[in-house]
């Protein structure tokens, strides 16, 4: 077992030493001109935790919140850059293009544990088990904030939300008119242009974004990516109790996949194409009772291309072409890599938000319908279409039994037309206790279930030889899969300095995980190349406690500054890999990284310059299917990392109504190379001029 280093002893005093200016420093400071809305209040209210709006201070759970300032001031060029700045999240590339963000690590290339959407609409994939970040088509410039729910948060938002839930908030077609263009260009040859209209059409308001995106990849690997996005989002106001939004959006084009833990693995393209619709319907019924109903559909095709008989000889050490070309003709699904297949999810749902007069309480409960269908000839091998029912009851209520006191109850009922299990509830309870205006503790206990995926229950995949007798059944489904189980308790502290524009959140964690799902070999004597087969199975389970802490300071109008620091110790976890592959496996190596730590650094300078610095620390960690701490050894290379970032910006006023920014972005500043989750993808220094022309 690698000793663990305490790492960081800077960032815990900092942590400290700050939460004790706030008040002594207030009567000298400016104070920061705040947005109208009541998001940029002292208290910001937010909906992502129980799906209705309340004050951070009211909330069951401990939620971040990146906006418009932190975007800006980030210098991330991709969404997942973001996430770097939400304590205990893990963002990570595992390779060029491909992405990965997970909560508390223990993952792999595909995070399957945490609930993205975007306006409220589910962008989880089904067929992969995961979120597909290249075909979102989505602009930073479109993006208004980002509620991400620190914690399992299954009352709210189902399954996918069994480590936490991320809602990224679109900015509303009320909220500009006119338009911008951005253009971005950079390392890897990175070539992009982006663009957004928003103008009244007819009796609404609409807005239209586009883009264009393309990069080489890295020198090594050429694991470039290429997308084409185009959005529209259309809100109406009928009458003054009912508002509708549309949403609408496409997008297509390539990104290069590949494992890359040896020089000798394949990258090969992999194409989509990818379309969404979204409405959504308000209607006030009276002032403390309010409908909601919602539709949306989402469609995702990947393609892969079909290997060669040269590709088979080189990779898959088949030992002639003839024999090679003899395989494909007779497993024509067989793919380079899996991400192949086509996936449709619809969804309808209904919620109510009601004002209760007992006990100043309000509930808001809900029911809602998804069907799931995918199609995967690599994945689903054999099997055609296959698809999935889901329903769902829901529910939060929120009282207040004295004046500083609030009580949230919520629960989510789930059950899937294929489920071997009955239908699975997961409750929650939290008490918040107000010690003042501007100051709450929290205490809070869930216990939910995440249920199994199409691709958990259904995978296969059967290769033949060419006289059609069965050469390896690498992977057979299992109807009996079980839900995934995790038991949280959680201890918040949230405290908001009014006169600096900031805050403290805290927050003590213990989380067990059990009937975790990963993949688990049964011996299957007729397989005749190594008597086994590999199913998902609920073979693993451990533990995280921890705590996390954010920090968030406005010294100025024109100076403010970010800290965020998580402790997550990963314990007890153990896999059974199956009697074929040596049974019970208690990894000792860190499957989360123990520290974490971001610190961003924003200060507007006269003449409409701009400067931000940023710095991330990442623990080691031995990601599942990524390098392992021995190969990290031996290449000399480590998970763990130091990295800076560094935006400068100038604006100029061209005009009353027309304003252009350039800005240079370095990514890695200093030079710190390291690995990210294979060993041979090494992230460098990296720059990046944007010029954004407003008007």
């Amino acid at each position: 077992m690698r000793k663990r280093k305490t790492a960081l002893p800077l960032a815990a005093t900092l942590t400290v030493g700050l939460l004790n200016w706030p008040d002594a420093l207030a009567d000298d400071l400016s104070l920061a001109i705040l947005s109208e809305t009541d998001f940029y209040s002292a208290i910001p209210e937010i909906v992502s935790a129980t799906r209705m709006p309340q004050k951070l201070t009211d909330a069951p759970a401990s939620i971040s919140i990146i906006d418009r300032e932190m975007i800006r001031a980030s210098g991330a060029v991709y969404v997942t850059d973001l996430f770097r700045l939400v304590p205990g999240f893990q963002s990570y590339r595992v390779n060029s293009n491909k992405f990965g963000v997970t909560y508390h690590g223990v993952s792999d290339d595909f995070p399957r544990r945490l609930e993205v959407l975007v306006d409220g609409r589910s962008v989880y994939l089904p067929m992969l088990s995961t979120v597909d970040w290249n075909s979102l088509g989505i602009s930073l410039d479109d993006i208004d904030r980002i509620e991400v729910v620190r914690g399992s948060n299954v009352p709210a938002y189902g399954s996918n939300a069994f480590l936490g839930a991320i809602n990224i908030v679109t900015r509303s077609p009320y909220s500009e008119t006119g338009a911008s263009l951005q253009v971005t260009g950079g390392s890897q040859d990175t070539r992009r242009v982006e663009g957004r209209f928003s103008t009244p059409l007819g009796a609404t308001q609409t807005r239209i974004s586009a883009g264009y995106d393309r990069n080489d990849g890295s020198d090594l690997w050429h694991d470039g990516a290429r997308s084409n996005y185009l959005n529209i989002s259309s809100g109406l106001t009928p009458t003054l109790a009912d508002t509708l939004l549309f949403e609408a959006g496409f997008s297509d084009g390539y990104a290069d996949r590949g494992d890359l833990d040896r020089l000798d693995k394949p990258v090969v393209p992999r194409d989509h194409q990818a379309n969404y619709q979204y409405l959504r319907w308000n209607h006030l019924l009276n002032l403390d009772n309010e409908l909601q109903l919602s539709f949306y559909h989402n469609r995702l095709e990947l393609t892969v291309p079909k290997p060669t008989a040269a590709d088979l000889v080189r990779y898959e050490d088949i030992p002639s072409l003839e024999l090679a070309e003899a395989l494909l003709a007779t497993n024509p699904d067989f793919r380079l890599d899996g991400e192949e297949g086509e996936t449709d999810t619809y969804d309808i749902e209904l919620q109510q938000t009601i004002g209760l007069p007992l006990l100043d309480s309000k509930l808001l409960w809900g029911m809602g319908y998804r069907y799931e269908q995918a199609e995967s000839g690599t994945l689903l091998n054999g099997q055609g279409r296959i698809s999935e029912e889901r329903g769902r009851l829901f529910g939060n209520l929120e009282l207040r039994p004295a004046e500083r006191v609030t009580l949230n109850l919520g629960a989510m009922l789930e059950n899937s037309s294929t489920s071997g299990s009955d239908a699975k509830a997961s409750p929650r309870a939290a008490i918040n206790y107000r010690l003042d205006d501007e100051s709450s503790i929290r205490l809070a206990y869930s216990d939910a279930y995440r249920m199994p995926s199409l691709l958990d229950k259904n995978v296969q995949y059967t290769f033949y030889l060419p006289d059609g007798s069965v050469l390896d059944y690498d992977s057979a489904p299992n109807s009996e899969i079980g839900p995934e189980h995790i038991e949280t308790w959680e201890l918040g502290y949230y405290r908001a300095f009014s006169r600096l524009s900031g805050h403290v959140d805290l927050r003590l964690f213990h989380e067990k995980v059990d009937n975790g799902i990963a993949s688990y070999w049964v011996a299957m004597p007729q397989d005749p190349a190594d008597g086994r087969v590999r199913l998902q199975d609920n073979t693993t389970r451990w533990r995280n406690s921890g705590a996390e802490a954010q920090l968030k300071l406005r010294f100025s109008n024109s100076v403010w500054a970010l800290l965020n620091y998580s402790y997550t110790n990963t314990t007890d976890f153990v896999r059974d890999d199956g009697p074929e592959k040596g049974g019970i496996n208690r990894d000792l190596d860190p499957q989360t990284p123990l520290h974490t730590a971001s610190f961003l650094l924003n200060i507007d300078l006269p003449r409409q310059w701009q400067f931000s610095l940023a710095h991330y620390y990442v623990d080691e960690v031995e990601w599942e299917e990524g390098a392992t701490l021995r190969t990290q050894e031996n290449s000399g290379e480590s998970s763990e990392y130091n990295r800076t970032d560094l935006r400068v910006a100038k604006r100029l006023q061209l005009g009353s109504a027309s304003t252009l920014e350039a800005a240079l972005i370095m990514q890695n500043l200093l030079g710190n190379e390291y690995l990210d989750f294979y060993q041979y993808n090494i992230f460098d220094r990296r720059s990046y001029l944007q010029l954004t022309l407003t008007f």
